[in-house]
């Protein structure tokens, strides 16, 4: 009984096994071929000391690739507070600031989900992390809670950019 399971593993289990493997890299055989940019994002926080209410922070996504892309918005800095996008743990009290902006669930991603960025070109915003987090008096550190991001061209090819930033370290007074 053991060597009838075990030959139609071999003739049946093991080739689709190695098909869907095969099938899922072929997509991205352009993509092993590109070099994966090492750093195409920066964020900082504008000057120190800030007051409780305004806590400025600037995040800038470079489009690494030589086509025009679209990148999509869904938790990205770009889309604005609805999710939760930042590690922030104030360095005093060791405590974690809890995220207290809307949560959004989706549904398939639409054109106006996306922003689209022309070869090499930079894209910049500015949030006010005080409207999604409330800070007191102290020094806090900061960094992003995903490092990477979904660019697709004008054929829904995917390609991932990833965003390694600092931690970022600001005082409040």
């Amino acid at each position: 009984m053991f060597s009838i399971h075990r030959l139609w593993i071999k003739t049946n289990f093991i080739p689709l096994i190695l098909f869907i493997a095969c099938s899922s890299i072929t997509p991205y055989k352009a993509l092993a071929k590109m070099k994966l940019p090492i750093q195409y994002c920066s964020i900082s926080i504008n000057s120190t000391p800030l007051s409780t209410d305004q806590v400025s922070l600037n995040f800038s996504l470079q489009n690494p690739y030589d086509k025009n892309m679209r990148l999509l918005m869904w938790h990205t800095p770009f889309e604005g507070f609805f999710s939760d996008l930042f590690m922030i743990k104030n360095r005093n009290t060791g405590e974690q600031l809890n995220y207290q902006g809307p949560m959004v669930k989706r549904l398939k991603p639409q054109l106006e989900d996306y922003l689209s960025i022309s070869a090499n070109e930079i894209s910049s915003i500015t949030l006010n992390l005080s409207l999604a987090y409330v800070f007191t008096q102290g020094n806090y550190q900061l960094h992003l809670k995903k490092n990477s991001f979904h660019f697709e061209d004008d054929n829904l090819t995917p390609f991932p950019l990833f965003c390694e930033t600092p931690l970022i370290e600001f005082s409040i007074k």
